[in-house]
């Protein structure tokens, strides 16, 4: 059986119980870090595992998934994921794939940054598409997509991508409407609300998010009226 184990937002203190049972049933375990940033001990988690795991990289789990699959036909193969397993699109395509074969699969769902962002007191219901922030700036889609969120009356969340932080994010983007700037979720978390020039007080905290948000309700806008004073 293939398993895809949720580490969740920041280290391995964040795994589930159930998270633990399934990696302790694996008889081999792989670790991915390039989707998202994550804060634990691989040491940590061999300890916990009670047994040795490999890091692997794009190549092993993007090309090289016929192997890995065929490898959770014959026993229990586990994939450690940061966040929740299945937030990244890599890992629904090894699920899939895995349905294709004919290859049991299991998911053990864990926290993710799609649903902590509600500690900024904004409603998750009211969120529309998510964008990724590159290093390199917005693209046009990215922007399609903000405009599409705001004219339905939808907050956008912008993922920035592994390494960016948010004071180069900021000036990226070139806004000057309040946002909502989150950084360190599951660890030491700061949330703040305000004009860009006030966000940069928080320097290049990592790993962060920002979010643009549309009309805000009166329970949104009680909350970051809150946040705006802190």
């Amino acid at each position: 059986m293939l398993y895809l184990i949720s580490l969740g937002l920041w280290d391995e203190k964040d795994m589930s119980l159930r998270a633990l049972e399934a990696g302790r049933k694996c008889k081999k375990l792989y670790l991915e870090l390039y989707t998202s940033p994550w804060f634990g001990s691989r040491k940590e988690l061999e300890r916990l595992f009670g047994k040795p795991i490999e890091l692997v990289g794009r190549q092993k789990l993007e090309e090289g998934i016929s192997g890995l699959i065929e490898e959770a036909r014959k026993t229990d193969v586990g994939i450690l994921v940061p966040g929740d397993a299945l937030s990244a699109t890599t890992h629904l395509s090894i699920l899939a794939e895995a349905k294709r074969q004919k290859v049991k699969a299991r998911v053990i769902h864990g926290s993710s940054i799609l649903t902590a962002i509600a500690e900024s007191g904004l409603s998750l219901y009211r969120f529309g598409q998510t964008v990724t922030l590159p290093k390199d700036g917005p693209k046009k889609s990215f922007w399609d997509a903000v405009r599409k969120n705001l004219r339905a009356g939808l907050h956008t969340l912008v993922l920035l991508e592994p390494g960016l932080g948010l004071e180069r994010a900021l000036k990226l983007l070139k806004l000057r409407r309040p946002l909502v700037a989150g950084c360190r979720f599951g660890g030491e978390t700061l949330i703040r609300y305000g004009r860009p020039s006030k966000l940069k007080e928080l320097g290049d905290c990592q790993p962060a998010v920002l979010v643009i948000p549309a009309k805000l309700s009166f329970y949104e806008e009680e909350f970051l009226s809150i946040l705006a004073k802190e």
